[in-house]
């Protein structure tokens, strides 16, 4: 019987010793603060937010969103406004200070003018200006063949599957019916 009580009496110790240490182990009864929102900061700032405030911070990923300032935070783990122990680690996601590449599409002979906006737009590419050329071979006036594709400001033509950084202007040189007159120019028409 006196074995059994000073196990008992061993085990008791051992259980409120690892509770004792586990609560000071957590923080378990440390004043909790609210994490800061650094979402939309750019990263110098957002560290310096996060530091002046006790945190700890780790950058988990680099991505690249349109529409958000390069270098910014994007994401931030745990939540802005969480009840957390002073000295968190914040995880963070900042957008990338580096515009991707994207593959120029197959536009030249293959799309109408229409079609080829809406093609550009869907890369991520901008529709520059408007080149209207006459050829032999446009029977409808109403259609407007796509017959090259050019950055913008240059005559030289960008071949399908070329990588451009995404929101490069594309300049489109379209085919429209050809005007029968005495004096037929071969010159482009520059539309804005």
């Amino acid at each position: 019987f006196k074995n059994i009580l000073f196990m008992l009496l061993v085990l008791t110790i051992l259980l409120v010793g690892a509770f004792v240490l586990l609560d000071k182990y957590t923080g378990h009864g440390d004043p909790h603060v609210q994490t800061p929102n650094v979402e939309g900061e750019r990263i110098d700032k957002a560290i310096r937010i996060l530091e002046e405030g006790g945190f700890e911070y780790e950058i988990t990923d680099t991505v690249y969103r349109d529409h958000q300032e390069l270098l910014s935070i994007i994401d931030q783990n745990p939540e802005p406004d969480i009840e957390v122990k002073k000295g968190r680690k914040i995880y963070l996601v900042i957008n990338s200070d580096e515009i991707p590449d994207v593959e120029m599409p197959d536009l030249a002979g293959k799309s109408s003018y229409s079609q080829a906006i809406r093609i550009l737009k869907n890369r991520g590419l901008v529709p520059g200006k408007k080149i209207t050329r006459p050829h032999a071979s446009i029977l409808d006036p109403d259609s407007e063949p796509v017959l090259s594709q050019r950055i913008a400001g240059d005559t030289t033509e960008i071949l399908p599957g070329t990588l451009i950084q995404k929101h490069s202007k594309i300049d489109l040189v379209v085919g429209t019916m050809m005007k029968i007159t005495e004096s037929q120019e071969e010159e482009p028409i520059v539309n804005d």
